[in-house]
């Protein structure tokens, strides 16, 4: 939670699919950072360097800067739980690469033709993909909804027998433990 309210006080977001208007860092800034004596990630307005990993110089700064602010939140809202340095840098860092991946996943890619796709194209596969996931994961729920229905029922079925001692009882155990095993 303190990691989710800190990005949304940075950078705007509320979810990882708000991150797709995100600008990143300006490549000469990050040069000059990394190779030069430039001065770093604006501390008022953090940018990312999206076109590398979260290792970079650039990008560890900012992860550096994120994880003093979540130390200094801590201490100052007086949390219930102190957390060390290294656990919020290994939250942030994976919080990095999803971001990272639903920004690249929205910058327009090659179509066959060899041209950029338009920014209409980009929203049409955007939500394809979406869609595509959300068909998923409703399959998996009902599933799974399908599957404990049936435990329960065959649970119910057993108690039943037991109850009144029928001889294909050891029937149900058996299609129990086989349902169970799947």
């Amino acid at each position: 939670g303190e990691v989710q309210h800190l990005l949304k006080d940075t950078f705007s977001i509320s979810q990882d699919a708000d991150f797709i208007v995100h600008q990143p860092a300006i490549r000469e800034d990050v040069y000059s950072y990394e190779y030069e004596d430039g001065p770093g990630p604006d501390t008022q307005n953090l940018a990312f360097d999206l076109t590398h990993g979260s290792n970079t110089p650039w990008n560890a700064k900012i992860l550096d800067m994120l994880v003093k602010e979540l130390q200094r939140r801590n201490v100052e809202e007086q949390w219930l739980f102190r957390r060390s340095d290294g656990y919020y840098k290994a939250i942030l860092e994976d919080r990095y690469k999803r971001l990272q991946t639903a920004w690249r996943a929205a910058q327009p890619k090659v179509t066959a033709k060899g041209i950029l796709e338009t920014a209409a194209e980009v929203e049409e596969r955007l939500v394809t993909k979406r869609d595509e996931n959300l068909k998923s994961v409703h399959q998996t729920t009902r599933r799974r909804n399908k599957y404990i229905r049936i435990a329960k029922i065959l649970q119910h079925v057993i108690k039943l027998k037991k109850d009144d001692e029928d001889d294909d009882l050891p029937a149900w155990m058996w299609l129990e433990k086989l349902i169970k095993t799947l």
